[in-house]
């Protein structure tokens, strides 16, 4: 008996269905707007936190500018959303939060965050679908490495962005803090892939 209910639970491990692209039904929109949202409401204290630390580390960088929790909690919410949802899910998700954080002002550079997010959600939402229809199971080290994908496009962003932002901040900071945002891909995307797999199983999504 044991050996069956195992191999019913790793039968429902590995089914998911994929959905197309860009779709356009009401629950893939309303089930986006939804995870934009806890995202959103995640984001209000994580950005805050955010500049707390960018302040404290200011005097010794030159740029009162983090984003590490941000960078980190992209790899809890987004991968679900995006592999769920696809395409419509990626542009809801990286652009809802933005538009909270600029009327708030929750990070001096919520401004950014349109772009930052996009940076992360879009090739991540392709490289996702992509390895799903090759039919390999989304192990938790895949899962990290295609995470890693867009944590990389997004912390090079980061990167420029300092770059045009701080032009007078120290140079090994223009390293380490976009370094430092890139490295919350595995820490979040630990918590990210029991999230989605959670999700997975629950088959509330489906």
């Amino acid at each position: 008996m044991s050996t069956m209910a195992r191999t019913t639970a790793e039968r429902r491990t590995r089914a998911l269905r994929l959905g197309p692209l860009w779709p356009t039904d009401t629950k893939s929109i309303v089930g986006s707007v939804l995870l934009a949202v806890c995202f959103s409401i995640n984001m209000q204290i994580t950005e805050r936190l955010d500049t707390l630390t960018g302040n404290l580390i200011a005097p010794f960088t030159g740029a009162p500018v983090a984003n590490w929790l941000g960078f980190m909690f992209l790899n809890f919410w987004y991968p679900t959303c995006v592999i769920y949802f696809g395409m419509t899910g990626a542009l809801i998700i990286a652009n809802f939060n933005p538009i909270i954080a600029v009327l708030t002002a929750t990070h001096a550079l919520a401004w950014s965050f349109f772009f930052l997010n996009m940076c992360w959600a879009i090739p991540n939402c392709l490289l996702f679908r992509h390895f799903i229809k090759s039919g390999r199971e989304l192990t938790l080290g895949r899962f990290i490495g295609i995470c890693a994908v867009g944590q990389a496009i997004a912390s090079l962003g980061f990167f420029i962005l300092m770059l045009i932002v701080f032009p007078g901040a120290a140079w090994f900071a223009y390293l380490l803090i976009p370094l430092w945002n890139f490295l919350m891909v595995v820490p979040g995307a630990i918590l990210g892939y029991w999230f989605f797999n959670a999700v997975r199983n629950s088959g509330v999504l489906e």
